[in-house]
């Protein structure tokens, strides 16, 4: 498992805090996490908000080994990037269907950002890969005259953080976190047994892998421009004032469209809580619990910031907490 950096430790989880408005509207707002843990459906809830678009698929190209971050390491060659970049993001087949840019990009937009983008990036990596995005994304802006940023939810957002810093400085980002046992849970029924992990335990190892390499990107972020935030207690806040700090940190509103969606589509029977359990006798899942915990501890060593949420969401299901209001956030950029 790869290492998490050594950083400040971690604030408490809290319920309120007053979160400035950034002085400049991020012109994107990232939402991260290990994959299964809720960043689409909080994508979705900022995206509801009257100045933030919402970009419908996870586009990748700027978060993959082989997109950004290899390519302006030198790992990875311009021919492979844009070969790359004409398959399988602009269409791939994945979990039994078809995903990429596609599904929402004009073919003659597509074609036009990639040709700029070859003939800018020689003289400019950098400066080329930040067009490129833009170009490709920003229209998703022109729906509304109030919508001055874009969400975008890759999953490794968060987890390939010191590429996307270098490209764009006023982004924020939003390391969503869930109950590792439901998301590995919902990691291996997604394979279908076809790929790793096909096991539950085989599950636990993915979700520990993954948030060792979030927690290894935001560790490079600074304080001020990442909020981490439990899936699990926002279900339980009931909306409202609540949301407030989420919006805030991206500098939006919680209009009635984002209350209308947390209170229509965000609860704890969709976003299937304690699925985890499903199928298991009362051995095998103590056995799995036991493994979580022995996780958690393992990740905390290594100063993984997501633990003291994780930790609340494993007291509440095993009955303590029950009259403690939920805490959904840890941030910690006005200290």
């Amino acid at each position: 498992m790869e290492g998490v950096n050594q950083v400040r430790p971690a604030p408490e989880p809290v319920l309120e805090l007053e979160i400035p408005r950034p002085r400049l509207s991020p012109r994107v707002v990232f939402v991260g996490g290990t994959g299964r843990s809720g960043t689409h459906i909080v994508a979705q809830l900022l995206g509801r908000s009257h100045n933030l678009a919402m970009i419908p698929v996870e586009v990748r190209f700027h978060t993959d080994p082989d997109g950004f971050p290899g390519l302006l390491s030198g790992e990875v060659s311009l021919e492979h990037f844009v070969r790359r970049l004409r398959g399988f993001w602009w269409k791939g087949f994945q979990t039994r269907r078809f995903r990429g840019l596609f599904r929402f990009v004009d073919r003659d937009r597509f074609d036009a950002a990639v040709a700029a983008f070859e003939t800018r990036f020689a003289e400019d990596r950098e400066e080329a890969c930040r067009r490129l995005f833009f170009d490709l994304l920003w229209f998703r802006t022109e729906r509304a005259r109030t919508i001055r940023g874009l969400v975008e939810q890759s999953c490794d957002t968060v987890a390939q953080a010191p590429t996307l810093l270098r490209l764009f400085d006023r982004a924020r980002f939003i390391h969503v976190v869930r109950d590792g046992r439901d998301a590995s849970a919902s990691r291996v029924t997604q394979t279908k047994g076809l790929i790793r992990p096909r096991t539950r335990a085989q599950g636990l190892a993915w979700w520990e892998e993954r948030l060792a390499r979030v927690e290894a990107g935001a560790a490079t972020v600074p304080s001020d421009r990442l909020l981490v935030v439990s899936l699990d207690e926002l279900l339980l806040t009931g909306g409202g004032e609540t949301l407030r700090p989420l919006m805030q940190f991206c500098g939006t509103r919680a209009t009635s469209r984002v209350r209308f969606f947390y209170g229509n589509r965000m609860n704890r029977d969709q976003a299937h809580s304690e699925r985890w359990r499903e199928g298991l006798s009362d051995r095998r899942a103590a056995r799995l619990e036991h493994s979580y915990e022995a996780a958690l501890d393992r990740l905390e060593a290594r100063g993984a910031r997501s633990v003291a949420l994780l930790r609340r969401t494993l007291e509440r299901s095993r009955g303590g907490a029950a009259d403690e209001p939920p805490k959904p956030y840890i941030y910690d950029g006005a200290s």
